[in-house]
């Protein structure tokens, strides 16, 4: 600050009274700490111009600016969340938990089950409440409660957001920012019964004092696959048939190291005779993707020698377990279970920075996660919850009872499951590498010189073998693009190749590389009508055209 500018300041704060100076000092503060984020905010996310609504953004930062001098601290923090909210990224967000830990609380507990919100927990005199279906929060119906929250909340999918609520609506705070409550403060849940329950919020003191006694719990009795908390990742036989893992968060336990828990299963594997393995990943939220490599390795053998693998997903699937998810997929497993709060494709690494004045954490991606330059099973996943290829959702009457749905689902299947093909989704490069090598006997191949092939993917040997054949030769740069959909003229000269290049002639249609190719397939009849050279390729397609030539 320039001398005359601080003598300035100095002399109008020694004219102030003292509340107007706590007032000016205080909204000076939050004003720097609003300039703080949003400058952070467009310095860090590499996706802010793609995502903020720029005059969305600016308004809310006016109305933010407003009252700065007139809200509490609980509320100035909301505030600096709604703005955050505002890109859409479930990684980016500030830290609500000071807020969630210092307003009064309301003493209830909601979970989705069966398509409905279901009262999981209320005070012990409402005992008969619990297990029923809430329709309403002070007469706003469950529908219109996530939209509401989506102001507040950093969600970029529907699952995330209802995952969010289910953890911020027993604030107060939370839930008179968005409307849901009045400054009285009372809060009631309307049941499907058509019962009232009315709720009073604690102070965040009562609220840490309740026991088993002053609550009434919907009780779950432990199922053979429950969650253990503490336990980075486990492994059982759940019976002859089936050998299960879970997988609890991305990180390695350092007294037990991946690799050991790696060799140990896969003696308890070759101990038993099973045929299918299952690697839960439901309760896992994230860490670094790498630390599942070794069970990767050896699941895609499995995969190979014609066991079935299932990867169960759900709610609490989010982060680089998605990641993890989107491999396991790649190399031949079953994603089965129920939408993920974490989307597909993502921002995310993020960098932590804390606001100078509030001291308020925020949490800021610094890199986009697009699946699909990694691997071909993440072709056209986009920015939404990752689903399944098996959808089976835990119903509430199998947890009362201590059941697992989805594991139940999988052990009693007498025969895997079979993903559906679709004949009109667009067909990789790498995916139609897999149909020649496929078409041609699937002959030994030596290794891969692409340097951009996912090291576990079933289409390395076929892409491979196209190299040792001369079908293809890459871009030059060391690259095959194996997630690319592949374009007519580019499945044309592949198979003009390995067809010994027989002369053609070139068709003017098609890049000069290619002109012959295509020419050679149209002398056969076998481009679709209308159909240009440049034009990718459906499965159903690339299918066609293999058998029109065997």
């Amino acid at each position: 600050m320039k001398p005359k500018r601080l003598a300035a300041l100095l002399l109008t704060l020694c004219l102030l009274p003292p509340s107007a100076l706590a007032a000016e000092v205080s909204r000076e503060s939050r004003q720097e700490d609003l300039d703080f984020l949003c400058t952070a905010l467009r310095e860090i996310h590499p996706g802010f111009d793609a995502l903020v609504d720029e005059t969305a953004f600016s308004a809310k930062r006016a109305e933010i600016e407003a009252h700065l001098s007139f809200v509490g601290p609980e509320t100035f923090a909301l505030d600096l969340q709604s703005l955050t909210a505002l890109l859409g990224d479930s990684h980016t967000t500030t830290v609500l938990s000071p807020v969630l830990s210092s307003s009064p609380l309301y003493p209830f507990t909601l979970g989705w089950y069966d398509g409905t919100w279901v009262l999981l927990a209320a005070p012990a005199e409402n005992k008969a409440f619990v297990g029923q279906t809430v329709t309403a929060l002070n007469g706003v119906p469950m529908e219109e409660v996530p939209h509401r929250l989506s102001a507040l909340v950093s969600a970029d999918n529907p699952v995330k957001l209802r995952r969010q609520l289910q953890q911020v609506l027993m604030s107060q705070a939370i839930l008179r920012y968005v409307g849901l409550v009045d400054e009285e403060g009372m809060l009631s849940l309307s049941l499907s019964t058509g019962e009232h329950l009315p709720l009073r919020a604690l102070s965040p003191d009562e609220y840490a004092s309740l026991g088993a006694e002053d609550m009434a719990r919907l009780e779950f009795p432990a199922a053979p696959t429950a969650r253990q908390r503490k336990t980075a990742y486990l492994s059982q036989p759940l019976n002859e048939q089936a050998y299960y893992i879970q997988y609890n968060t991305c990180q390695e336990d350092p007294e037990y190291p991946m690799e050991d828990f790696t060799a140990q299963v896969k003696a308890e594997w070759l101990a038993g005779d099973y045929d299918r393995l299952l690697i839960d990943l439901r309760y896992n939220g994230g860490g670094s993707d790498g630390v599942l490599y070794p069970i990767l390795e050896w699941a895609g053998d499995l995969v190979r020698q014609g066991r079935t693998v299932y990867c169960l997903i759900g709610e609490a699937t989010f982060s680089s377990a998605i990641i993890n998810a989107v491999e396991l997929k790649e190399i031949g497993a079953v994603l089965a279970g129920s939408p993920t709060s974490g989307s597909a494709d993502h921002y995310g690494s993020t960098r932590s920075f804390v606001l100078p004045n509030s001291g308020i954490r925020v949490n800021c991606s610094r890199k986009f996660i697009d699946l699909v330059t990694l691997f071909e099973a993440g072709v056209g996943l986009g920015i939404e919850s990752l689903k399944p290829d098996w959808t089976v959702e835990q119903t509430l009457s199998d947890a009362l009872a201590g059941r697992d749905t989805l594991v139940d689902a999988i052990l009693a299947r007498e025969q895997p499951y079979e993903v559906p093909a679709d004949p009109d989704e667009l067909l990789t490069r790498g995916g139609f590498a897999r149909l020649l090598w496929r078409s041609w006997g699937s002959p030994p191949a030596g290794a891969c010189p692409f340097e951009d092939v996912f090291p576990l993917s079933p289409s390395l040997p076929a892409i491979a073998w196209c190299v040792e054949t001369s079908a293809v030769q890459g871009d030059g740069t060391g690259a095959f693009s194996p997630t690319r959909p592949i374009t007519l003229q580019e499945a044309a000269v592949m198979l003009h190749r390995l067809s010994g290049s027989p002369a053609a002639s070139p068709e003017k249609a098609a890049q000069p590389w290619a002109a012959e190719a295509i020419g050679w397939l149209a002398e056969r009849g076998l481009i679709p009508q209308g159909m240009a050279p440049t034009s990718p390729l459906t499965l159903a397609q690339g299918e066609s055209l293999l058998s029109a030539l065997s």
